[in-house]
């Protein structure tokens, strides 16, 4: 009987610990949706056709500006702006939550922590010398496309996102310049007034 109690406690003991960790993290995907947050990356995927790259990406919630690779994604929300400078070509669509891309956008995927993924274990790891503290997320919702999420935080700051998708694939994203405000006035719509004649402009909404 006694064994049995200790057992239990113990189980209650990790239950309770657990689920403080998973309020920490909400705490700090909480951060996201109410503050704007800036933040440089560098990609590298992992899969039948590896691939590199880098960028930079703002967010407030749903709303996110990103540029890397000679692409420009802008949104707010509600409507998408792609502007591709190199083949001076930009499209108009409108936001489907259902089918976010999580999977090349890391600013969406950040943005989409509160309300598409939950926690589902907690560990500490150490990468490179820092201690880090590892949440591995499952999808909350369907249609997110992917399998698993691991976020490592050093502190409150996301150093590392790995994403897996269904078939195995891996994304790894590495965070840096990671800078948090308050709300501001900062633009997430995309005036395409602004681009040039020479640019062939698409409208898919």
């Amino acid at each position: 009987m006694k064994k049995l109690f200790l057992l239990t406690l113990s189980l209650l003991c990790a239950a309770g610990a657990l689920a403080q960790e998973r309020g920490a993290f909400d705490d700090f995907a909480a951060t996201l949706a109410a503050s704007d947050v800036r933040f440089q990356y560098a990609f590298e995927v992992r899969g039948d056709v590896p691939m590199t790259g880098s960028g930079t990406a703002a967010l407030r919630g749903a709303a996110y500006r990103v540029s890397g690779n000679g692409m420009e994604f802008w949104c707010d929300g509600v409507t998408r702006w792609i502007v591709d400078r190199t083949a001076k070509e930009a499209y108009i669509e409108s936001v489907d939550p259902s089918a976010a891309d999580y999977i090349s956008n890391p600013a969406a995927l950040l943005g989409a922590l509160h309300r598409a993924f939950r926690v589902e274990t907690v560990s500490d790891v150490t990468l490179g010398g820092r201690k880090l503290r590892c949440f591995r997320l499952a999808p909350s919702v369907e249609e997110t496309g992917l399998d698993a999420v691991a976020v490592y935080l050093d502190g409150s700051v996301p150093v590392r996102v790995l994403i897996t998708v269904e078939d195995g694939t891996e994304t790894l994203f590495r965070l840096s310049d990671y800078r948090v405000k308050e709300k501001s006035d900062a633009a997430f719509s995309f005036d395409i007034a602004s681009l040039g004649s020479d640019y062939v402009v698409t409208d898919l909404r």
